[in-house]
């Protein structure tokens, strides 16, 4: 690993991650076509929706280093603002306006980056040597749900910071008294963690009665149900939640790392009942929770999730602990090649 001390980020470019939303790119298109500048990883993205299809480019002409999200959608090909140069969907030049009978450089090509559209999101990979999945969404294609996209947010944090906040059951009475935890029961409960093929952790978390309270859509406290928590490395995270009467809601997360110190959420509310009703109680709830969190996540210093040996951890930070083992040990096998990586992510299910 380059750094000791914290993860290895270029891991992460072999993961698929969410960069905007499918109505962001739409809205993008000004006159000069669906053009978007976005960023993952530190490197900066333009999307463009071309007549074959959604298509991520490094948002730089090679020619002269203009930003591509400032020229044209030409439908078959992007545009560069600054000279014309044009490249199709593989990042090819394919026109030099100012030198139509000459040859094309075979260096002048745009960067082009692994992209698919999935969930009314646009996904992006950086590095395509390992066989990373686009994430699971575990209700969105189920008729019985109806999911909600709830607006995109940005934290000045990791997104391992991010997903670790999103997991963490012991701060609920002190961060959450009134929407998922109850002030003065501070019971922690450590559950039985496993490990599952594709990059999954499972747990279970059946509040004590009493012990924990959750705010509903109408603003009323109920008991806070049964929950199963599945992360998916390395920055995803599902809420299966089980109410007592048997109705459930499903909160997807996941938390695309723009670069080491800050990250973008996109969020997913989902429901099995009231189709027909107002969605923004639901986003207001989550919303509340996100305020809630925020200062103090964003206090975290450094930003980026330390050695295992640098922060001090007790039995309830079981969860913690085990997530970022897997990270840590992400880090290594992607030290010795995407075979590694992949053998990793695919290994036997086991306990944690």
């Amino acid at each position: 690993m380059a750094d000791k001390t914290y993860l290895d980020n270029q891991t992460w470019h072999y993961f698929w991650h969410p960069v905007c939303t499918v109505a962001e790119l739409e809205a993008s298109d000004t006159g000069r076509g669906c053009l978007l500048r976005a960023q993952l990883l530190g490197t900066e993205l333009v999307i463009a929706r071309l007549e074959s299809g959604v298509v991520a480019m490094n948002n730089r002409c090679p020619h002269r280093s203009a930003k591509l999200h400032l020229g044209w959608n030409r439908g078959d090909r992007v545009q560069c603002a600054y000279h014309g140069w044009c490249y199709d969907a593989q990042g090819t030049c394919v026109e030099i306006p100012a030198a139509p009978g000459g040859p094309i450089p075979k260096r002048a090509r745009a960067t082009c980056y692994d992209c698919e559209v999935r969930y009314g999101l646009v996904w992006v990979r950086l590095d395509g040597a390992a066989d990373t999945q686009i994430p699971d969404h575990l209700v969105f294609d189920d008729p019985q749900f109806k999911c909600v996209l709830g607006p995109s947010y940005d934290w000045k944090t990791h997104s391992a910071r991010r997903l670790e906040n999103f997991t963490d059951l012991a701060h609920f009475p002190f961060v959450h008294p009134e929407t998922l935890g109850k002030a003065g029961h501070v019971t922690y409960l450590i559950p039985d963690m496993r490990f599952e093929a594709e990059g999954k952790l499972r747990y279970h978390y059946a509040p004590p009665k009493g012990a924990r309270n959750a705010m509903d859509s109408t603003g009323n406290l109920s008991p806070l149900a049964s929950t199963d928590y599945t992360i998916q490395l390395p920055f995803g995270v599902t809420l299966d939640i089980t109410l007592e009467n048997g109705t459930r809601s499903v909160i997807w997360m996941w938390a695309t790392p723009l670069d080491d110190v800050n990250c973008r959420s996109f969020w997913f509310a989902c429901r099995n009942t009231d189709h027909e009703g107002p969605d923004q109680p639901h986003i207001d709830l989550q919303m509340q929770i996100l305020e809630e969190d925020i200062d103090v996540v964003e206090s975290q210093d450094p930003e980026q999730i330390p050695h295992p040996m640098e922060e001090i951890a007790v039995g309830p930070d079981k969860v913690s602990l085990a997530y970022r083992k897997c990270l840590y040990e992400m880090c290594h096998a992607k030290a010795e090649g995407a075979d590694s990586l992949n053998a990793y992510l695919n290994r036997n299910e086991d306990n944690i």
